[in-house]
């Protein structure tokens, strides 16, 4: 379970900012800072492939909100919600006797403050496109401890004309092992997360 944790979406990459000096980061850590706002504050898709040790692991989840997702890979399905965590590995939904919300909640900014606290800095890293349309990029390093975890990573942040992510990669380290990760996001105000029935 921990290791699936570890690789859920955005869980790095929607860190935060630190301030650093001069121009060009000042302007690009109020670009990811905005462009995280947005993502926080939307309905929204995820498609992740992770890598690691040889392994590919790829997670589809969706986002109501921060609190409100449900996620899933070939190996199992989690919902998770202010109420209550549902899980599955087979046919069957369960309740884990204790509540996961709280430990996977701890892998994602819940305030603007809370961004900024994780992020180390930020560059701007010039256009380009992605999928056929027209994106900036910035990239920008993160050095923090998750639930007693050091976690550090160099991150690339594909923003489009509306100042939305469209895409993230990763090449992070946590608990000695290195991984490369890529998110692709989709934003959809129709995304709503219920538990199972």
């Amino acid at each position: 379970m921990r290791t699936y944790l570890q690789r859920l979406p955005i869980a790095i990459a929607s860190a935060g900012l630190f301030f650093a000096s001069g121009a060009q980061a000042a302007g690009a850590e109020d670009a990811v800072f905005s462009a995280y706002q947005k993502l926080l504050g939307a309905k929204f898709a995820a498609d992740v492939t992770t890598v690691s040790g040889g392994n590919t692991i790829k997670t589809h989840s969706e986002y109501d909100t921060v609190q409100r997702i449900h996620m899933k890979n070939d190996k199992m399905e989690m919902i998770v919600l202010p109420e209550g965590t549902w899980m599955r590995t087979g046919d069957h939904w369960t309740q884990p006797p204790m509540d996961m919300s709280g430990m996977v909640k701890q892998f994602f900014p819940q305030s603007a403050d809370e961004m900024r606290s994780m992020i180390k800095s930020a560059t701007d890293s010039g256009a380009t496109t992605w999928n056929g349309q027209p994106v900036h990029t910035y990239s920008y390093q993160v050095d923090t401890t998750v639930m007693g975890i050091h976690v550090n990573s160099t991150n690339k942040l594909f923003v489009n004309a509306g100042g939305q992510i469209v895409h993230v990669e990763s090449d992070g380290e946590a608990m000695g092992r290195k991984s490369q990760t890529s998110q692709d996001i989709r934003y959809d105000d129709s995304i709503k997360v219920t538990p199972p029935k």
